[in-house]
């Protein structure tokens, strides 16, 4: 089976010509095609393989007939336990792992989560409850169009006021350093083999298993969109997923949206991820403690405890204390792109760093999936996405403008 894959794999790959991106499709719909003819074959060999061995167990049990039995029943035996792996892959559960079988409660249980996400019907801000599926589709493309487009930004200037330049002369030579070969194969190796796929239907793992067969197309895309300026358009279309916060969601509200980006776009950002983890620590606040190598976010969370248990304990005194709490509410969606590059341009980045990484951010298309359809694709003008390697960095770049008010107010005595 294995073989019989990888011949069919290399015999479609090299029969085509095509620019990386659309020999991707072309081979996506091969693969199908081998992949509907196969799982017939599969299904009609099961059965002459039990037929085969009810037959021989009726025979007359001389050697031969023995012979003939025993390497039935192990090719018998390879069918089951690749159907097997089948269903236990699709029921991301631990059923077999804890001694359950492949009976009907394993596969009602391997397709409930299908069932838990699916959209049946939608009730919208004037009341109305829509349950077409099309309509369905529409509502969210509306609601999340409106989320990613801009509002414009204010004037940033007290904020950058309190933002330090932090980048030096030498590390944004090393931060634009040609892209090697080395940097794009860490970066695919780094991948969850099995995560979701983007719109071009292939995980990581398809890459990081049969690099030898499409490594050297995809290593010349990536490293023609680092080094060269190449648009990353076509790679860097999303499909945005609604995973429910709640049971039986009903507004777009209690849904969170999950953006599955397509492996070689997310090779390219991973790849600029990797560089860029090693300087967070020069350019972000020491208060801020996610995704900074050496930091624990768990360190914030404790301090938030032990700093609300003192308020709760102090009885007397004439000082008082408060605590802030900020809504960070849908914060990705809303990060304005011009923000992003003024913070990254006081911080002092290099022009053609931020251009890099903002042609990876400007170039997304998104296109709503409800219950495995995908609808019409719109251009954002906002926002990062959950599922983008670098996201978080530029997250913390962005709250560093908070970091930087609450520095500046210190500093002019405005709190203590």
């Amino acid at each position: 089976m294995e073989e019989s894959f990888e011949s069919t794999l290399k015999e479609l790959w090299e029969s085509s010509t095509e620019p990386l991106l659309k020999r991707l499709k072309t081979l996506q719909v091969g693969l199908l095609k081998w992949a509907s003819t196969i799982k017939g074959k599969k299904g009609e060999l099961r059965k002459r393989l039990t037929s085969e061995l009810e037959m021989l167990m009726k025979k007359d049990s001389d050697d031969e007939t023995l012979s003939k039995i025993i390497d039935t029943k192990i090719h018998l035996n390879m069918e089951i336990e690749k159907d097997e792996a089948y269903w236990e892959q699709r029921a991301r559960v631990n059923w077999l792992r804890y001694g359950d079988r492949n009976t009907a409660f394993f596969h009602s249980c391997a397709t409930a989560h299908r069932r838990a996400n699916s959209i049946s019907k939608l009730i919208l801000d004037n009341g109305q409850e829509i349950n077409e599926e099309s309509m369905i589709q529409e509502e969210a493309k509306v609601y999340f169009e409106n989320l990613f487009t801009s509002s414009g930004v204010a004037n940033p200037r007290e904020i950058l006021k309190g933002v330090e330049e932090s980048i030096s002369i030498e590390v944004n030579e090393s931060l634009l350093a040609p892209f090697r070969e080395d940097e794009i194969r860490k970066a695919l190796k780094g991948m969850g083999p099995t995560k979701a796929p983007g719109p071009d239907g292939f995980p990581a793992v398809f890459f990081q298993k049969y690099w030898h067969i499409v490594g050297k197309e995809v290593l010349g895309y990536c490293l023609g969109v680092l080094n060269e300026g190449r648009d990353a358009d076509l790679a860097n279309t999303t499909n945005i997923v609604l995973i429910p916060k709640v049971q039986k969601p009903t507004s777009f509200v209690n849904f969170r949206p999950i953006s599955l980006c397509t492996v070689v776009y997310k090779i390219i950002a991973r790849t600029i991820a990797n560089r860029m983890q090693d300087v967070m620590a020069i350019c972000i606040d020491q208060v801020q403690s996610a995704f900074v190598p050496g930091r624990l976010i768990s360190d914030n969370i404790l301090l938030a405890y032990e700093t609300l248990h003192t308020f709760k304990q102090k009885r007397t005194g004439k000082k008082g204390y408060m605590a802030v709490k900020l809504d960070m509410s849908k914060a990705y969606d809303r990060v304005e792109w011009d923000f992003i590059k003024e913070v990254m341009n006081k911080m002092g980045f290099d022009r053609k760093w931020i251009e890099l990484i903002m042609r990876c951010v400007t170039s997304v298309s998104y296109a709503v999936t409800i219950n495995g359809n995908r609808g019409r694709s719109f251009k954002p003008s906002r926002g990062l996405r959950q599922g983008d390697p670098f996201s978080p960095f530029l997250f913390l770049i962005c709250s560093e403008g908070l970091s930087a008010l609450m520095r500046t107010a210190k500093k002019e005595g405005l709190i203590r």
